[in-house]
């Protein structure tokens, strides 16, 4: 053979090499489960595809859990592919079917405008392969493809709302996350969530705990130290899967008790509003419920005790002093606060008034008369001083007896009202429209002019008393209690007692009581005073622990 011919023959075979097609293949799917076999056919269309067609495969994604909704460029794995600095390292990009690519028609005309129009790369649909998108009828068919693929998702999507509507109404579970307390069961095909026989309890412990004083951090490092998991970590371990161990927080437990959904209702999301979320109304005009974790009473506790906690200077706060916000220096009025020294090895406590540092007076006020008082010699005196007075009285605690002012019945009417009119202008009319709403109308306003009961407020014994409550709770909740109740306690020195003894008393008694007599049934007088450490009188003022006392039934 003569060299000239084989130097071209080599010529041809270098550029045969050269113009070997170089692929992106790209897989997405909607959602991945155990029982999926798509990916596996998906791969093994393509790999014989490539392999007949002698296409070199520079890179694969799969975008896995991916919407067909999502731009191409958009997706996690095979955006990154298409990006600008790898232009020159493909030439075509390999998709099962024009749907698993494209399922967005202008997302499919700027990506075939801006890649194969303006750089000369192709899209091959294997599934699909007569389908030549070089020709203006290729692409139009696949412009076509694409629309109906556009469509197809819409209308998924509208069904599923649809659906998710159906179930919402029911109050059943459709799949994915659930609220902390409760679990999935089944009753024929249909799932809904009750009560959880451990973590339920745990929802009415925790409530419990935050109107009895704890803090929000309290409760979650309590939850933590007893191991108790996490919404997600419970329903992790009720399904059988093995979890990375998740941590309460103390936002996790104020979102817990802060939503309706352990007051039982089902909530959603609405689309007008995805930030914040409503109650499900079913198809009678009320809220759907299931079982709740706690009932309504305790709800409302927990959430005027969360109120109050957050509120400013509220004193309510994980670690605090027993008479954060509760006692005051009896010179000036200023609160007392914890001051800790180390000395030697140990850790002694004080309270000092507010008012030493002239930083914490804004009207640049000094006083140093109290001084530094020992924190566990002025508690253990307070302490003792309520359980000697007050400790045998038995507690009571108030109970809200709801009126009735048929709210609930006009907004039923209303929305039945509401209902008709969009049924009889919407859907053509209905028979019998006029005189339908004539009766709803009349019996809207025969409700409205109904009298309408006040709440009534109740006194009921708890069946406890003082003594009793004050040993079953930590300090943090005493000193809650005791923000709550409205105790005052002023303090000054045992020399200065005599000559502002009669200061105090009106002091303590105007600032959480009022002016009345002594409760001349129980015998608690309004206001009492001991001594601390025989250097210093505390004057307290029983605030309305007066009015939660009575006495212990007899047996």
């Amino acid at each position: 053979m003569k060299k000239g011919i084989i130097s071209t023959m080599n010529e041809m075979a270098a550029f045969t090499k050269k113009k070997r097609l170089r692929a992106i293949v790209a897989k997405r799917l909607s959602r991945m489960t155990d029982a999926t076999t798509h990916l596996v056919t998906e791969a093994e269309t393509i790999d014989e595809y490539v392999k007949r067609k002698d296409i070199e495969v520079w890179a694969e994604a799969e975008d896995l859990d991916v919407s067909g909704g999502l731009p191409i460029r958009e997706r996690p794995k095979v955006g990154k592919l298409l990006s600008p600095e790898f232009l020159d390292e493909w030439d075509v990009l390999i998709i099962y079917k024009l749907d698993r690519g494209f399922r967005n028609h202008l997302d499919f005309v700027t990506f075939y405008h801006e890649y194969c129009e303006r750089y000369g790369k192709k899209i091959v649909s294997v599934g699909e392969e007569g389908l030549d998108m070089s020709t203006p009828m290729g692409r139009m068919f696949a412009g076509i493809l694409v629309q109906f693929a556009e469509w197809e998702l819409q209308s998924i999507g509208e069904r599923r709302r649809q659906g998710q509507n159906v179930l919402r109404r029911e109050a059943r579970w459709g799949g994915g996350r659930y609220p902390f307390g409760y679990e999935p069961y089944q009753v024929d095909a249909y799932w809904y969530l009750r009560p959880h026989p451990v973590y339920a309890k745990e929802i009415e412990r925790m409530a419990l705990a935050v109107v009895s004083g704890k803090s929000a951090r309290g409760i979650a490092l309590d939850l933590n130290e007893r191991g108790i998991p996490t919404g997600w970590g419970a329903q992790q371990e009720q399904q059988g899967k093995t979890s990375k161990k998740y941590f309460w927080t103390q936002a996790q437990v104020m979102r817990v008790l802060r939503s309706e959904q352990v007051r039982g209702y089902v909530m959603y999301y609405a689309p007008e509003n995805p930030r914040t979320a409503v109650r499900v109304v079913g198809a009678d005009g009320e809220f759907v419920r299931r079982e709740p974790l706690i009932d309504d009473e305790l709800w409302f506790k927990v959430q005027a005790a969360l109120d109050a906690s957050t509120r400013p200077k509220s004193g309510i706060r994980f670690g605090a002093s027993l008479l954060l916000r509760v006692g005051f220096c009896g010179y000036c009025g200023g609160a007392l606060h914890q001051l800790g020294d180390l000395r030697h090895g140990r850790d002694y406590r004080y309270y000092r008034c507010e008012n030493v540092y002239s930083k914490h007076n804004k009207a640049q006020r000094k006083c140093g008369k109290l001084g530094s008082v020992p924190q566990d010699v002025l508690n253990e005196a307070i302490a003792a001083k309520l359980l000697e007075v007050i400790g045998r009285y038995e507690l009571t605690e108030k109970r809200l007896i709801e009126g009735d002012d048929h709210s609930a019945t006009l907004k039923k009417l209303g929305m039945q009202i509401a209902d008709l009119t969009t049924q009889h202008y919407v859907n053509n009319g209905i028979p019998d429209y006029h005189k339908r709403m004539q009766e709803l109308e009349a019996e809207h306003a025969r409700v409205s002019a109904l009298p309408r009961e006040k709440p009534k407020v109740r006194k009921i014994a708890t069946g406890k008393t003082f003594r009793q409550h004050w040993e079953d709770m930590d300090d943090e909740q005493r000193h809650a209690y005791l923000k709550s109740a409205g105790v005052h306690v002023l303090v000054v020195r045992k020399e200065d007692y005599t000559a502002r003894k009669e200061e105090l008393a009106v002091r303590t008694a105007s600032e959480h009581g009022t002016q009345a007599a002594d409760d001349l049934i129980l015998d608690i007088p309004m206001n009492v005073v001991t001594e601390a450490g025989g250097k210093y009188v505390a004057s307290i003022g029983l605030g309305t622990l007066r009015e939660q006392l009575q006495h212990v039934a007899a047996a």
